[in-house]
């Protein structure tokens, strides 16, 4: 079994079990397969069922040979109903094969640090070869919560796909029991096959604050996933540094005040445990500043730490101008100085010329 919380906007960890061990997904493959075709496709694409896609079993929407449904009622069956045969016909559409678009998941995985993943294909049935782990799983899941068609599609409690072929419409219910089960539950996706056991990825948010959540073989899938939100929420609180605001001052060289204060450049945000807060602490790092100073001048760094250790940091800078200041007494001694040399140059040539004019003046002997 694995487990995992994440806060989705810092990404930190706020709960792991197993994390990074490798295990089969089962069906959140396909939260990676439906957040592709949103990049890649339009959704009022039209897509025809191939014979491959059709014999994509068990779970499915019974698409027969030929019939041509569009890419968002694809994507509600792949995230609602866990279609199989959608997930095929969609990766086909995409990119053309099952296996290009295994490809096209695996790059995307990569550019996402999801470093322990890799697909088969874009539906999660079993293959030995296709596996991922809890942290890569919210980071997909973290990814895909960005995307607003799919925060719209995965929280739909259920969808109508009208056929064609003379089918009947096909009524789909979501099958993430967390929806109903947990106020602030934004939906994501469940997942089952029997070497992965019962899974599931969920996104909840409350108060602002949005927390990503996968468990794998999970046999109390909902309950756990509503603990580890709780845990999130209870436990755990957001903390921010705004951008602009005041943190420090620091020593202007020949300034004009000498003391500069320091802005936020941008905003910190990380969450940290309620019981903890002693833990965390910030300092600013400013580097010499010497006069004149215009505002917006980098300054240095703020640096979060968390037991002594950096955990975060943001660029600060000069609040204001600062001018360079007149020293008055350094300025009279300059010109004194300069007085001085200039004047011992004019004695010597005074005297030399003198000395001169002597030579030219004395009398010749003899005659």
């Amino acid at each position: 079994r694995a487990a995992i919380l994440m806060d989705a906007e810092t990404g930190q960890v706020l709960y792991a079990k197993n994390a990074h061990k490798r295990l089969p997904p089962a069906s959140l493959t396909k939260i990676m397969t439906a957040i592709l075709v949103l990049e890649q496709c339009n959704l009022d694409d039209v897509v025809k069922a191939s014979e491959r896609a059709v014999n994509t079993k068990p779970s499915s929407m019974n698409l027969r040979v030929g019939e041509q449904v569009k890419v968002r009622d694809l994507l509600y069956a792949l995230m609602l109903r866990s279609a199989n045969d959608a997930a095929v016909a969609l990766a086909e559409h995409a990119a053309g094969s099952v296996e290009a678009f295994a490809r096209l998941m695996n790059e995307k995985a990569g550019e996402l640090g999801a470093k322990n993943t890799y697909f088969v294909n874009p539906h999660g049935l079993h293959d030995p070869r296709h596996l991922s782990t809890a942290y890569d799983l919210a980071l997909i899941t973290r990814y895909a919560m960005e995307n607003e068609t799919f925060r719209t599609i995965v929280k739909t409690p259920y969808y109508i796909v009208e056929r064609s072929h003379n089918q009947e419409d096909l009524w789909m219910v979501n099958k993430a029991k967390f929806l109903k089960e947990y106020a602030y539950a934004e939906g994501v996706k469940t997942g089952y096959t029997r070497p992965a056991g019962f899974c599931f990825a969920g996104a909840a948010t409350r108060d602002g604050r949005r927390l990503i959540s996968v468990v794998l073989n999970s046999p109390q899938r909902e309950a756990d996933t509503i603990a580890l939100m709780e845990h999130g929420y209870k436990d755990w609180e957001r903390i921010e540094l705004t951008a602009g605001a005041i943190v420090g001052a620091a020593q202007a060289k020949n300034g004009d005040p000498e003391q500069v204060p320091l802005r936020l450049a941008e905003s910190l945000v990380w969450v940290a445990p309620k019981a903890q807060r002693a833990r965390y602490r910030w300092t600013v790092h400013a580097k010499p500043l010497n006069a004149p100073l215009k505002a917006g001048d980098s300054a240095g760094w703020l640096v979060v730490y968390r037991d002594e250790k950096p955990l975060l940091k943001a660029p600060v800078v000069v609040a204001h101008d600062v001018a360079r200041r007149f020293n008055l007494p350094a300025t009279i001694g300059r010109m004194i100085g300069v007085g001085l040399i200039l004047g011992l140059v004019g004695w010597r040539l005074r005297t030399r010329r003198q000395r001169l004019a002597r030579v030219y003046r004395r009398p010749i002997r003899g005659w």
